[in-house]
Parts: structure tokens; C-alpha cells; sequence
């Protein structure tokens, strides 16, 4: 995660984060899966979104989500491969509204100020959780997760963007800038399919309680999505 803002808390915010939980995955690691059989491989999300409508950047009085999306989306923000899923029966709940970010129900002691925690495919909504996959996953041989998120005050126009990358899930590939990612609850990032995967991006520096969050990001396989949050946490 090519963050620009947290170094000098990472090391901090792994040692509180394992002592309070022991839940925090952050180690590199290499990924490898034995595989008796070939699996279907599923498309990169490869998208061409410059004929896709722009993205406001203060949240509109009329926004819905899902309408934004499957538009912008069916005008090449979504690949083509997607499209049938987006427009089935459960489009909004299993495919768009999993998609979308939300704040999970954690303690602001829990993550180091600098970070905004991001889950994707809130239950609450009835959206279904968006899963992660490692490389070399079965149907996903580059992997399946967020590798870009972007956030902005969504609160005035003239404010700061900061990208967060994502180089591998659940951890960085050699040689690549260290990856944050926590987990929800106890257990192993790993478990549910990685629906439980929480992703630390970098906040910008004008974001403070009360304002609204844009947030837009990349599925490796089912192209781009964006939201407004509501920035509610105490840093």
C-alpha cells in the first residue's frame, strides 16, 4: 500500500493491534496454491471508463449508488464480462452492492490515526460481503481485491485525494511497499472467502468527523465503484 502518510505508525499500530487482538494480518508472505485441476480463469477488470459519466465530487442530493454505478458501469467503468451479473436478478445486492464501501463497527482504538478502515458489501444493506482472493487462486490467478482505492472530502470541492495501493492480498508481494489490510472479529484473514478483510487507507489531511467520505476504487476483476460515506470516527 503505497501510502505516503503512515509510515512512521505502522510499526506502532501492528504491535497495538496484535497485542489487543491478535488479529492483525500485516507479514509478507509468498502465495502459492497446489492445484489438482485448472480452474476456470475469470477476466481481469480491464476497463475503458473515459466515455463513463464523471464522478461529482461532493455527493449529489439525489445520489443512489447502485444507479450510478450500473450506468457508469455499462459505459465501460464494469468489463463487459460483468454485465449479465450486474443486470440478473440479484444485481444490486450480490454484484453492485457488494461493491460498495462502507465503516465497519470497530473501536477507534483499534486502528492508528492516519487510516480509514473500509469493508466492501454492507450486510446490513442486505448487500452480500465482497470475498478476496489470493494469487493463484482457483478462477482468480492474479488474485481478487481492491488494488487501488482513492479518497476525498466529499464535503467541499477544492479537496485532497489520496490513492492507497494494494500490491497482493493478504499480504505484499517481495519486494512491494507493505500492505495494510486488518480483520474483522477473530480469526484468520483467510477465513469466509477474506469477506472479513478490513482495508486501512491513508486518510487526507482535511477529512474530519461529520464530513462526507468520496470513496473510489478498482476490483482486480470487475472494474471501478464509487460511494459516499459519512466520515463518523473520532482520530
Amino acid at each position: 500500500m503505497s501510502n505516503r502518510s503512515i509510515d512512521k505508525t505502522r510499526r506502532e499500530f501492528f504491535k497495538h493491534l496484535a497485542a489487543l487482538t491478535g488479529t492483525v494480518v500485516i507479514a509478507p508472505m509468498a502465495i502459492a496454491c497446489a492445484e489438482t485441476t485448472k480452474p476456470a480463469v475469470r477476466p481481469i477488470a480491464r476497463v475503458d471508463a473515459s466515455g463513463a459519466p464523471d464522478i461529482p465530487l461532493v455527493k449529489p442530493a439525489n445520489w443512489d449508488p447502485i444507479a450510478f454505478n450500473r450506468d457508469r458501469g455499462l459505459k465501460g467503468a464494469i468489463p463487459v464480462s460483468y454485465y449479465d451479473d450486474i443486470n440478473g436478478p440479484d444485481g444490486d445486492t450480490k454484484h453492485l452492492g457488494k461493491h460498495l464501501p462502507y465503516i465497519p463497527d470497530i473501536k477507534s482504538s483499534d486502528y492508528p490515526k492516519g487510516y480509514v478502515p473500509i469493508m466492501w458489501g454492507d450486510p446490513s444493506k442486505g448487500f452480500a460481503q465482497h470475498p478476496n482472493s489470493a494469487q493463484h487462486s482457483p478462477g482468480y490467478t492474479v488474485g481478487h481485491w481492491y488494488n487501488w482505492v482513492r479518497v476525498r472530502n466529499a464535503s467541499i470541492e477544492n479537496a485532497q485525494e489520496i490513492e492507497s495501493t494494494f500490491h497482493a492480498w493478504p499480504g505484499p508481494r517481495d519486494g512491494a511497499d507493505a500492505t495494510v489490510f486488518s480483520v474483522l472479529g477473530s480469526g484468520k484473514i483467510e477465513d469466509n472467502d477474506g469477506k472479513n478483510t478490513i482495508y486501512m487507507l491513508s486518510k487526507p489531511a482535511d477529512l474530519k468527523p461529520g464530513d462526507t467520505m468520496r470513496i473510489y476504487g478498482h476490483c482486480l476483476y470487475h472494474g471501478e465503484y464509487v460511494d459516499f460515506v459519512d466520515f463518523t470516527l473520532e482520530q
